[in-house]
């Protein structure tokens, strides 16, 4: 770190314990060396590994199972995805900041046990509405990434922070890449020895069920818990902090949000697109998918967390929404080469793992120490409502796109990355936020491992 570094240069206030030097040690005696973030974090994103990939098994067969139903049609499918993200809005919140009262491991395995119920409860289901009902559920209690993110935010360091935030991302990234490929197997080994097709369907609920339990399972033996405030005094200190910093907070989670819809806008016609403009089929499509998923895993695991320490966060944010708005919005514009549609394709891609790195570690970076869980679940929760708006707005815009534009497929590509790039800007206006440098302190305890953050003018370590 650097030696003006606030998190190890900033004084103690007058009021704190004075602690023995190093140099007072008794002779022969090591120093304590605390555990590195790597050796308790393991845990976590095994757990949240395992979440995320029973939820990628049921990717390429949720739709068709709805469609299953007599009745059953596109209408019921989009309102089944729409109605998981939309139960995810309060349920993120809520078990964030559940956990900033409780603790992160009993939140956190709450939300995996859930997660393995719901698919069990899908993959019994005999009707539409059992179906809606486990869905709901699962939104409702799958609260497991922001309170993952909390839990980094507890361990590390805010110089460690995007790194540790960014292999989440990978390991989301990894786990999305091999859960669709592993839950089509699943259907077609079923299918092979002669399951039906509701068979096949239950399987890879079943599957992914069984994978969340292991999840909780290992989660229940080797995940600790962080440390939890016990001065309500602090606590309440650390609450005006917060309220001061709610503007900050709102605008890095619009951008979350507008980058998140723009993202969601690909995903609801991007298979629709290239089969109406190239003919490729569904295999086509997967392929793009899984390339796509091992550059999210590459970009977050290796080469994110240098650029957000080289240029920070507040940067690092506009530039992910700058290069994800340009790359959607040149889709539709770059159909007439194949090569360059897919380096767009890949821009975007690339702008959005950033985002996934730098927005989050921003977002934790304007939390006080004991409202993490519930910020970063806010955070999550402009995320799941992107989710839930995108898929409506983009199918109407992409029919109606040469009414409206004069220019077919083009509407929600534009809109989505326009969206993007202007919910960049604002990250940079929070750079000369004169209110960070009038001396906002956050003091704890250092014997209990807490950090304590002194913004001074000229040195803000928010950037």
């Amino acid at each position: 770190m650097p030696p003006n570094d606030p998190e190890t240069s900033a004084p103690l206030p007058s009021s704190s314990k004075s602690f023995p030097s190093k140099t007072s040690l008794p002779p022969g005696s090591a120093p304590h060396v605390p555990p590195s973030p790597l050796s308790r974090l393991k845990s976590v994103y095994f757990s949240v590994f395992i979440d995320v990939l029973g939820i990628g098994l049921v990717i390429p067969v949720l739709p068709y199972l709805i469609l299953s139903f007599e009745g059953a049609g596109a209408s019921e499918v989009g309102f089944v995805i729409a109605f998981y993200s939309l139960c995810q809005v309060p349920g993120s919140f809520i078990f964030g900041a559940i956990s900033d009262r409780k603790g992160r491991r009993p939140v956190l395995l709450l939300s995996i046990f859930a997660s393995s119920l719901s698919f069990l409860l899908c993959g019994l289901a005999k009707t539409l509405p059992m179906v809606i009902i486990a869905r709901g559920f699962s939104g409702l209690t799958g609260g497991s990434i922001s309170v993952a993110q909390a839990y980094v935010a507890d361990v590390t360091t805010v110089e460690e922070r995007p790194k540790y935030l960014g292999l989440i991302g990978a390991t989301i990234g990894i786990a999305f890449t091999f859960g669709p490929g592993i839950g089509a197997a699943t259907a077609a080994i079923v299918e092979a020895n002669g399951g039906d097709i509701q068979l096949q369907y239950s399987a890879v609920f079943f599957l992914a069920s069984a994978f969340g339990l292991l999840g909780f399972i290992f989660a229940l033996k080797n995940l600790e818990e962080t440390s939890l405030p016990t001065d309500k005094a602090s606590t309440e200190v650390k609450a005006s902090v917060e309220r001061s910093l709610l503007l900050p907070i709102l605008i890095i989670s619009f951008s979350m949000f507008s980058s998140n819809f723009g993202f969601t806008v690909m995903q609801s016609t991007y298979g629709v697109l290239i089969t109406d403009e190239y003919d490729w089929s569904t295999k086509a499509l997967g392929l793009i998918l899984v390339v796509s998923g091992l550059e999210i895993a590459v970009l977050q695991g290796k080469i994110v967390k240098v650029i957000v320490q080289k240029i920070g966060k507040h940067v690092s944010g506009f530039i992910g929404c700058a290069l994800l708005g340009l790359g959607l919005a040149c889709l539709p514009l770059t159909l007439w080469s194949k090569p360059v549609h897919l380096f767009s394709f890949a821009v975007q891609v690339a702008g959005f793992s950033v985002t996934q790195t730098a927005l989050p570690a921003l977002l934790s970076r304007y939390a006080s120490k004991d409202s993490q869980g519930s910020v970063l679940g806010f955070g999550q929760a402009a995320q799941a409502a992107s989710r839930v708006v995108a898929p409506l707005v983009s199918g109407v815009l992409y029919d109606n796109s040469e009414k409206l534009i004069g220019m077919e497929y083009a509407a929600p590509y534009l809109l989505g990355g326009i969206l993007s790039v202007v919910s960049g800007l604002p990250l940079l206006g929070l750079l000369n936020d004169r209110r960070l440098e009038k001396g906002v302190v956050e003091d704890e305890d250092e014997d209990e491992g807490d950090e304590m953050i002194r913004v001074e003018e000229g040195d803000d370590d928010r950037l």
